[in-house]
């Protein structure tokens, strides 16, 4: 029997790492081309099939989506719970999924005040950017934000504990679309960076905070130290 050739050795970790992060990103890049050319023809599906039940249900993803209206509840509760399933653990987790959270968000905001691109409903067609303004359309923020959360929850928790997320997200996407807020390709953009962003943001501050409630007998709080 030969030793084996090292030359024909398969990729290492960091290889299998790299090459799973360039197939998502071909995955994302293959579904914006395709999403970029189904702008037009979703957004006429959507305007053709308004209806009072419809615009209710979008409200409810419209209001998922805002993190002013949810964020301090998801943050607050997700601590609690933490606390009451896990201790200082559950906070450590709590903690670092809110850190994911923000960055997949932010991250999308850049882009968003980046490119410039225009609303559906300003009516300038689909290809027109106007970079370095706020509010505008490319990603949808709302649908990053609800897939940042689903990642974040998705990487702190075991046993399906994200799949009602990750409904919700959807369903938020599909709001901004509905709604005429957003083209379907930014909410696809909006979704993929907050999930991909979400996730690997909170699993990287899982290996490098440290976390710890401190209650005192008139204040809670966390302390936070940067782990090496």
């Amino acid at each position: 029997m030969s030793a084996p050739n090292p030359d024909r050795a398969g990729p290492g970790p960091a290889g299998g790492e790299t090459s799973q992060t360039w197939k998502r990103v071909g995955l994302g890049a293959g579904a914006l081309g395709g999403a970029l050319l189904l702008d037009r023809s979703i957004r006429d599906l959507a305007l053709d099939h308004q209806g009072a039940f419809g615009r209710d249900l979008a409200e409810g993803g419209h209001t998922y989506g805002d993190w002013k209206r949810t964020a301090p509840f998801l943050a607050g509760g997700g601590i609690l719970l933490g606390v009451a399933l896990d201790g200082e653990t559950g906070v450590r987790r709590a903690t670092s999924a809110f850190f994911g959270v923000f960055a997949g968000s932010m991250s999308n905001t850049l882009l968003n005040w980046t490119l410039g691109r225009s609303r559906p409903r300003d009516e300038r067609g689909v290809l027109h950017f106007d970079p370095f303004r706020g509010n505008a359309s490319l990603g949808s923020g709302h649908t990053a934000y609800a897939f940042a959360i689903a990642a974040a929850v998705d990487e702190v928790t075991d046993g399906g504990w994200a799949i009602p997320f990750y409904a919700a997200a959807a369903g938020t996407g599909l709001a901004r679309i509905y709604g005429d807020r957003h083209w379907l390709s930014d909410v696809v953009v909006g979704g993929f960076i907050g999930w991909w962003v979400g996730g690997r943001a909170t699993a990287a501050a899982e290996n490098w905070l440290g976390i710890r409630p401190l209650i005192a007998r008139d204040a809670v709080g966390v302390q936070v130290r940067f782990q090496e």
